[in-house]
């Protein structure tokens, strides 16, 4: 009996192209009490669940970390096949 893979659930270019709005980062990171929405220098936005895969851009989706961290993180990704 063959294992069944598990899909991924990807987005449609429209619905990314709507999750990156850079209106829309600015208004979340107003919400976790940046300053007029931009970041600190070597700092980065990271969704916990990717925006390919249905992630949205909410306050909850989107943390912010050190530039060195969030690519640590995606080479972790890659590594296990999340990415």
């Amino acid at each position: 009996m063959q294992k069944r893979r598990k899909q991924k659930r990807t987005a449609t270019k429209i619905q990314i192209k709507k999750e990156r709005d850079p209106q829309k980062l600015k208004k979340v990171l107003k919400q976790k009490g940046y300053k007029g929405g931009s970041l600190p220098k070597g700092k980065v936005p990271h969704h916990v669940k990717p925006v390919a895969m249905k992630g949205k851009t909410t306050k909850k989706n989107v943390h912010v970390v050190a530039v060195g961290k969030h690519k640590k993180i995606h080479r972790n990704r890659r590594k296990i096949g999340k990415i």
